[in-house]
């Protein structure tokens, strides 16, 4: 009994040993785990945390596709290029077969981990397979429309390039006909239109300087220095035959003024052609601008040449139409020129020509007429030449001393 019993408790005490009866285990030679209490797992999220992974991960893919399309597109030659345009359905269809053997392949071997792990279903994978199919086709269709527009758009730069090239030695030549042509038209005929010109105004000019000296010769006191003035407006008129020119001659002798003025008047209608000069007096003017100047602008285009005597005695308003009749800028008639006698007392040789006129003239029509109009009037009268002309006593009017003939 007593050896049963210690056999027994020997056997008890080996099995427990290799039994592990405490632990409620059982360990086979494969190690195999039976009564081991399941490990509780927790609750797998409602959202597929794998499945948004794969689409981020496709979303990056597909851009470094499409990036990487455009960069072999751009660099690709035109050959590589029309292979890519002929790329047809059937290649997407062997690719898409090709793809979801793999994504089948891959799929079951998910399913049967997920089988394992309490995974969700294999829905994830059929979805995941659609996505991928999509993609391809759509970045397929970029990548043939990306190589369309740019095959497009090169072949017409290439046209543009080549019409541009063709018809810019086209234009040259022609501007190179034209030039020459001109250049032969201008030594032919302009040339001698120009050489003729000139040769015109070196006679009126060589006339001009003779008939000065003339005048010269008759007038003993006056200062040598307003002749070459007298001279250079007269010739002003014919550089410019727009422009009129103002002559005005002031002292206190009225013979010698007037016969230096008809003098003049002679020799400037001469120059400019019309052979005639025209004669005006106070008495001519009306006490109207308009028509003052609807009496005298067909006179005056006429004669080219006009004496206006005693300027100061004329009526304010009448003096109000030299402002058309002077103006430089606008005349109301040009090439025209106007000698102005001015009857005045109390001008020494110390004094500014310019200066004394103006103030003479305003003395005269500062009660008359606005400031404003005035000063443009003064401005006008004096924009030209202004001689002092002293006494001559050998002179009288009427006399062979006061007309060329």
């Amino acid at each position: 009994r007593f050896i049963y019993v210690g056999t027994a408790y020997q056997w008890w005490y080996q099995c427990r040993t290799f039994f592990k009866i405490d632990d409620f285990l059982y360990i086979s030679n494969n190690r195999t785990e039976f009564f081991k209490p399941p490990v509780p797992k927790g609750r797998l999220p409602i959202r597929n945390i794998k499945k948004n992974k794969e689409i981020d991960y496709f979303k990056n893919f597909k851009n470094s596709v499409v990036k990487k399309n455009m960069y072999e597109v751009k660099y690709q030659s035109p050959e590589t290029r029309i292979s890519d345009d002929q790329y047809t359905d059937d290649e997407d269809y062997d690719e898409s077969e090709e793809e979801d053997n793999i994504n089948y392949s891959l799929n079951t071997s998910q399913n049967s981990a997920q089988l394992e792990s309490f995974s969700t279903p294999h829905t994830s994978s059929s979805t995941l397979q659609l996505h991928r199919r999509s993609f391809h086709n759509s970045n397929t269709s970029q990548d043939f429309n990306t190589s369309i527009n740019f095959s497009s758009y090169k072949i017409k730069d290439q046209r543009t390039k080549g019409f541009f090239s063709k018809y810019l030695t086209l234009c040259v030549i022609i501007a190179c006909v034209l030039l020459c042509s001109y250049s032969l038209f201008s030594t032919n005929f302009l040339y001698p239109q120009t050489k003729s010109h000139k040769e015109a105004i070196i006679a009126t000019k060589h006339i001009l300087n003779k008939s000065i000296q003339r005048i010269q010769t008759r007038f003993h006191n006056q200062k040598g220095t307003i002749w070459n003035d007298i001279s250079a407006g007269i010739y002003d008129v014919v550089l410019f035959h727009t422009k009129p020119t103002t002559i005005i001659l002031f002292g206190n002798e009225i013979n010698t003024l007037n016969c230096l003025a008809q003098l003049l008047a002679q020799l400037s209608g001469k120059i400019l052609g019309s052979n005639d000069y025209l004669i005006l007096t106070p008495k001519d003017f009306p006490n109207n601008v308009g028509e003052v100047i609807h009496n005298l602008k067909l006179p005056i285009i006429q004669k080219k040449a006009i004496i206006v005597q005693d300027l100061l005695s004329i009526n304010s308003e009448a003096m109000k139409a030299f402002h058309n009749f002077c103006d430089r800028e606008k005349p109301l008639v040009g090439n025209a020129v106007y000698i102005i006698t001015v009857i005045v007392d109390g001008y020494t040789s110390s004094q500014r020509e310019m200066e004394f006129i103006e103030k003479q003239i305003f003395q005269r029509l500062s009660k008359y007429v606005d400031k404003d109009i005035l000063a443009a009037l003064i401005t006008r009268l004096t924009d030209g030449v202004i001689v002092p002309v002293l006494p001559e006593s050998n002179i009288n009017i009427g006399y062979p001393d006061c007309s060329f003939l």
